[in-house]
């Protein structure tokens, strides 16, 4: 029997497990890809929001291992490559060991712990077991009708700007910054329309870091009041047929291509013998050091909202260390 059982091999995991070899605690890390398999699926160079530089660094994992003194990191905000290739060097120079492309698909409550089994019927058991499998798995499409099945809609998960939308009509639809930089890669050759449920909310004016922020907030200004890019602003999509969608004033548009800037699904595998309550949103209900309703049960990353800083890295790295504490004592 394992210590502990970490799920997930993202930033949360990897971190985890740095504490628990450092300290000498049994763990076993399952990873259902490669290591930081859900960076892996992110839009191909993307621009992170927090800055990697030396005395303002929101996104290394350690202050020991900085990001920024990895050769050829973009500076002061690194892209997802700088990122991935920052993690699999974390790994390498802390000698971690990482079961990849194993995935978990469920875990019980058992006499002193839990038993974890993997898509090959294999069974990992452990006294403690934290889920650090993030709260960007499972995309999530609006609920309109029209949507499910639609050819023409893509999540931004799935988007890749190339040529294909040269000169095609373009709903992008949301209010974050993934609808920003979409709308930002679009412009200019695709005529683009940005349809949000809300008004338009910017970091500059409300200082909350979910809301549109960084370079994509004074350019996705300008492409507005320029009107390269059209702005259907709290006139959310009330339904589609095909390309045809319909907005909540009434008004009725045809599009080439439908891309769902929406967001994700807090998920996770079941856990037999328990029950996780969860929070508004669907996220789990966990204490002051990431403990779930169910006795040694953990969470940790963008799934454990500490507060609501917690879907960044800056966020959430100092908590990690809470997590590992409370289980530390503990054995």
């Amino acid at each position: 029997m394992k210590d502990v059982a970490i799920i997930g091999g993202g930033p949360a995991g990897l971190l985890l497990s740095c504490y628990c070899k450092d300290h000498r605690i049994r763990f076993h890390t399952l990873e259902r890809g490669k290591i930081g398999q859900s960076w892996r699926d992110m839009r191909p160079g993307m621009v992170l929001l927090s800055p990697a530089v030396p005395g303002t660094d929101w996104t290394s994992l350690t202050l020991s291992h900085p990001l920024w003194s990895l050769p050829g990191t973009r500076r002061p905000f690194p892209t997802r490559e700088d990122f991935l290739c920052y993690i699999d060097a974390f790994v390498r120079e802390n000698g971690l060991s990482v079961s990849e492309r194993t995935l978990a698909v469920k875990a019980r409550v058992t006499p002193g712990g839990y038993v974890v089994t993997t898509d090959e019927g294999n069974e990992i058991a452990s006294r403690f077991l934290v889920i650090a499998t993030g709260a960007s798995s499972f995309p999530r499409l609006p609920a309109v009708p029209g949507v499910d099945g639609n050819p023409f809609v893509i999540h931004s998960t799935d988007f890749v700007n190339c040529m294909a939308y040269d000169r095609k009509r373009v709903l992008v639809i949301g209010g974050g910054n993934s609808a920003a930089e979409i709308c930002i890669e679009l412009a200019g050759t695709a005529d683009v329309t940005l349809c949000t449920r809300h008004p338009l909310r910017y970091f500059s004016e409300s200082g909350i870091l979910e809301d549109i922020r960084g370079s994509s907030e004074s350019v996705l200004k300008e492409l507005i009041r320029f009107r390269i890019v059209a702005l259907r602003e709290a006139d959310p999509v009330a339904e589609m047929t095909g390309g045809t969608v319909r907005f909540q004033g009434g008004a009725e548009e045809t599009f080439d291509r439908i891309v769902c800037a929406t967001g994700f699904h807090p998920r996770w595998l079941p856990v037999e013998g328990g029950t996780v309550e969860t929070m508004d949103g669907g996220f789990p209900r966990i204490s002051a050091v990431g403990e779930s309703s169910v006795p040694g049960l953990y969470f940790c990353g963008s799934l454990a909202k500490f507060h609501r800083r917690c879907a960044f890295i800056h966020g959430f790295r100092n908590y990690v260390e809470k997590v590992f504490w409370d289980i530390a004592d503990r054995l």
